[in-house]
């Protein structure tokens, strides 16, 4: 496309490039003193909501000889309850199925003001089985 066939031709062109040089954008300055056309604050009382509590969770996982998946937290210890175990049909099934677990153990300890019986540092894992690190938050 040559310039003689082109919708801008240059006297047009350069005249709205002077025209935008000319426009300048105006910033209201802090220190010519408070802008009222700025938002008021909200005038909200009382404290913060409480940070959310967060913990890691560490799985092992492995794949059985039916080709299903089993996992285990290897971080906290089972009590009464016992150990924190799954297995399903797949990897995503079992971290679901053991988070959501943690998570209400967790939740409950730390609810009650219970003292975290936490296996620090966790036992190695098995040759078979691969550790997957899960933040959870409360």
């Amino acid at each position: 496309m040559s310039c003689a066939s082109s919708r801008w031709h240059a006297p047009e062109y350069s005249k709205l490039i002077s025209q935008i040089e000319r426009t300048t954008m105006t910033t209201p300055s802090s220190a010519s003193g408070p802008n009222p056309a700025a938002p008021k604050p909200l005038e909200i009382t009382g404290g913060a909501k409480p940070p959310v509590p967060a913990f890691s969770c560490i799985i092992y996982v492995s794949k059985t000889a039916d080709g299903s998946m089993n996992g285990r937290v290897a971080n906290l210890a089972g009590g009464d309850a016992g150990e924190i175990v799954a297995n399903g049909n797949s990897e995503r099934d079992v971290l679901f199925k053991l988070t959501r677990e943690f998570k209400s153990r967790v939740a409950k300890m730390h609810e009650q003001q219970q003292t975290m019986p936490w296996i620090d540092p966790p036992p190695p894992p098995l040759e078979h089985e691969q550790i997957r690190y899960v933040p959870v938050h409360l």
